[in-house]
């Protein structure tokens, strides 16, 4: 079979605020001393013909190899995706699986990835049956291979509630693959009964005897010594076909002077043997090699620079392709080899060794990881090894740091994680990381848990202005560099909410006076929590124009899913004055700016659906109550908004960017 290469991954950026790992989207390399298994290529093509294959097996039984080498034959265009821990945020998941199947499908990409924000969908099924549709009508030349590798990582709900959606509604034009160490929380029996999946485990994974053998005896000629089929086939049975078993017994063949006392004594459970193994490669390694190894295993992803910058010596590029033509367990990540990972399995235990004979190393080599990815502004891991390095403190700051632009992108479940791996009593003395919480709570609905962290930032405030804070997204638009403005302003959209239109009214003038020229989103809120608090009081002259004024200043700076909330705002108090056609006009300047010249709609363009079909065009001449113009009771259509929602229910999702919850009063 032809070896076609998968479709090269999408220009994606490396550093900045939507960090989006070029890494993550290459396919796999071949290491050295692969063994091709023409088996298992044709398995997977047979299983393609169901839609979705999962491929699902404990760690090191060549799940990865496996499908890059099958997807290097196939002749099929390959969306290949590594997933890892922080793909559990279904913002970062989709934004990533979108960027992955984009070169097999040009166009795809630049239309769909503003679907999943910012602002982020309230509801991923919306966006997922668009990329759907998307596939649908563009089959392209072949069918497309999705490769979700390690999905075992993701826990999340919504991802898999969300993949499902694909999975069973897959269009012609794409196929799904998985792999993972346990078996998703997918319903696998339906999709079973249905014929919509093929499963490839542990016991097709397993080497055969033929393949063992082709792998051992390629070891045995590298290292110098001679392996007996008899040496060959009681490996292959006291490894029972594992591949991270077998490839660390070729490794240890490297150096034996009796192979045949080498087999004889191998012998204990996976985890054990790998023990044992590993300890043979490392000790029959120079110094230089092993230190390397050990202390570069505190990373998840590594490159030349990076791996300098930890372990604090030169020379890095050079050692990790040494690395790589060893056979140590080292996966190159991208075509150029600027990237690699170790095997799971086997960086961890580099990471236990590490532990055991350095433990006073390991946090230095956190610290300086962190300060490296904080300098290329990839938070998550900067946030990650700031931690494993002990340092909470400085996991607060470059949590603070980031919070704006993470939850610009929508990458709430980001914060959240970021959130709870910090202690609580940390948390709760930094008046920025109190008011992160607040506004997340608001965001989410959560009006207590709001009220309570903004009265315990207003306590923590005190010290703030004394520390310098340089949001990565800019002072103009963060949410957290005024903090006193930005607590009050919070307690005014509180106000709102609770219909308490004189507070909110005067928690809004009290906010613009603690704001600076610098603050243009803080500004701006205030700006639209005014109008807002004057249509609850009923003064819509000034409504109005604050509406009209604040839909304007939010185009002009490219806040599209700002501008498209208030344009539903301003719609209502025309609905409420009577005036259709101003209302309608508004729903179709909201339908406008949120589908955007040459793209798909984004989310919000459900605001101006729903406003446009609310919006009558003509009143019935004898509509109960009406005036004698014959126009309807001002209060009527906005009153059939609100008793759309659950009596007692909480207050409806936000449509304001980052989903700000919004009061949909019933009156002006």
């Amino acid at each position: 079979m032809a070896e076609t290469p998968a479709a090269a991954p999408a220009r994606v950026a490396v550093s900045g605020h939507d960090v989006l790992l070029a890494t993550k989207l290459h396919l796999p390399r071949p290491r050295p001393g692969f063994v091709p298994r023409p088996r298992l290529v044709s398995r997977l093509d047979e299983g393609l013909d169901r839609g979705l294959v999962l491929v699902c097996a404990p760690a090191g039984y060549g799940k990865t190899v496996a499908l890059a080498d099958w997807a290097r034959r196939s002749g099929r265009p390959v969306a290949w995706l590594s997933l890892d821990a922080g793909d559990n945020d279904p913002v970062r998941f989709w934004r990533y699986v979108v960027a992955a199947v984009g070169p097999a499908r040009p166009g795809v990409a630049g239309r769909l990835l503003p679907l999943f924000g910012p602002p982020p969908p309230s509801s991923f099924d919306g966006p997922v049956t668009a990329l759907i549709n998307e596939l649908a009508a563009q089959p392209g030349d072949g069918e497309a291979v999705l490769i979700l590798d390690d999905y075992h990582l993701i826990d999340a709900g919504p991802v898999h509630e969300s993949l499902l959606l694909l999975a069973e509604h897959l269009p012609p034009g794409l196929r799904l693959v998985l792999a993972s160490r346990s078996d998703p929380p997918l319903p696998l029996g339906r999709l079973r009964a249905r014929g919509q999946l093929a499963e490839l485990r542990a016991a097709e994974l397993r080497f055969t005897a033929d393949e063992a053998a082709a792998l051992l005896q390629q070891a045995a000629e590298g290292a110098g010594t001679a392996l007996s089929d008899a040496d060959v086939a009681e490996l292959t049975a006291r490894t029972e076909g594992w591949a991270a078993g077998l490839q660390l017994a070729g490794l240890s063949l490297r150096g034996q002077a009796d192979t045949a006392g080498f087999v004889a004594a191998f012998s204990g459970s996976h985890r054990y043997v790998l023990d044992y193994l590993a300890g043979e490669v490392l000790d029959h390694l120079d110094g230089q090699m092993r230190d390397f190894l050990l202390e570069t295993s505190v990373l998840e992803r590594l490159s030349g620079e990076l791996c300098d910058t930890v372990t604090g010596r030169t020379g890095s590029q050079a050692l990790l392709e040494r690395v790589e033509r060893a056979g140590l367990f080292l996966v190159p990540l991208d075509e150029a080899r600027g990237w690699w990972r170790y095997h799971h399995l086997f960086a961890g235990l580099l990471r236990a060794r590490l532990q055991a004979g350095r433990p006073a190393r390991v946090a230095a080599l956190h610290r300086a990881a962190a300060a490296w990815h904080q300098e290329h502004d990839l938070a998550d891991d900067a946030v990650r090894h700031a931690l494993a390095a002990g340092d909470a403190v400085w996991a607060a700051r470059l949590i603070e740091q980031h919070f704006d632009a993470a939850l610009q992108q929508g990458q709430r479940a980001t914060i959240h994680r970021w959130l709870a791996a910090l202690p609580a009593d940390l948390v709760h003395a930094r008046a920025r990381l109190v008011l992160a919480q607040a506004w997340m709570a608001v965001v989410g609905g959560h009006m207590e848990a709001a009220g309570i962290a903004l009265d315990a930032a207003h306590r923590a405030s005190a010290p703030v202005a004394e520390e310098p804070f340089e949001p990565s997204a800019g002072r103009a638009r963060s949410l957290l560099a005024n903090t006193r403005a930005a607590i009050t302003i919070a307690r005014g959209w509180l106000a709102w909410l609770r219909g308490d239109a004189e507070g909110a009214a005067a928690l809004v003038s009290q906010a613009l006076g603690e704001l600076t020229d610098g603050d243009w989103l803080l500004t701006s809120m205030c700006q639209l929590e005014l109008a807002l608090a004057d249509r609850l009081r009923g003064r819509l002259d000034d409504a109005e124009r604050g509406l009209t004024a604040s839909i304007a200043g939010w185009r002009a700076a490219g806040e599209r899913g700002w501008a498209v909330s208030v344009c539903d705002y301003l719609g209502q108090v025309h609905l409420a004055r009577g005036r259709l056609d101003a209302a309608l006009g508004t729903y179709q300047l909201a339908l406008e700016i949120a589908a955007g010249p040459g793209q798909l709609a984004l989310p919000a363009a459900g605001i101006a659906y729903t406003g446009i079909a609310a919006t009558p065009r003509r009143w019935p001449p004898a509509w109960p109550g009406c005036h004698r113009s014959g126009r309807p009771p001002a209060i009527r259509p906005a009153r059939w908004r609100q008793s759309a929602r659950p009596s007692g229910s909480r207050p409806a999702r936000p449509w304001v960017a980052w989903s700000i919850p919004c009061r949909r009063s019933g009156r002006g």
